[in-house]
């Protein structure tokens, strides 16, 4: 239970900055926080500071199967969130395990890898956020 559940956690944050951001109010916007129109990686592990207590719905310091709603872990399946950030395999992720978890989604953005996302790959992310979730609402209705 304690996989299934770090497994459902993990695509709700991996899928939640692509629907937020559909919104207008992606992570990489929260993280600009001196609103120059770039993004460093300091600011971009700030934002999921700020975002880890979002997901751990009960303020119990974790995000685990309590955090997840039962519907939708019905749902959802695999474990990537316990393989990514689950680092001490105890079936739960800590605030630290969290922020200091991978950071696939900046990396990506990253293209020159100076540790700060430009206004060019800032947009670049927006468009590659604006695919992946098309995707998943194409997949979701079929």
């Amino acid at each position: 239970m304690p996989r299934l559940f770090v497994s459902t956690a993990l695509l709700i944050l991996l899928s939640a900055p692509a629907m937020a951001q559909m919104r207008g109010e992606g992570i990489f916007e929260r993280a600009d926080t001196n609103h120059d129109g770039s993004v460093t990686r300091e600011e971009f592990l700030a934002a999921r500071a700020a975002q880890f207590a979002k997901f751990d719905r009960n303020s119990d310091g974790y995000i685990d199967s309590a955090d997840v709603p039962e519907r939708l872990a019905k749902r959802r399946g695999g474990d990537f969130l316990a393989t990514q950030f689950d680092a001490d395999g105890d079936g739960k992720v800590s605030k630290e395990e969290f922020v200091n978890g991978p950071t696939t989604l900046f990396d990506r953005a990253d293209t020159d890898k100076n540790n700060v996302l430009d206004a060019k790959e800032l947009a670049a992310a927006k468009e590659l956020a604006k695919e992946k979730g098309q995707e998943w609402r194409s997949r979701k209705n079929q």
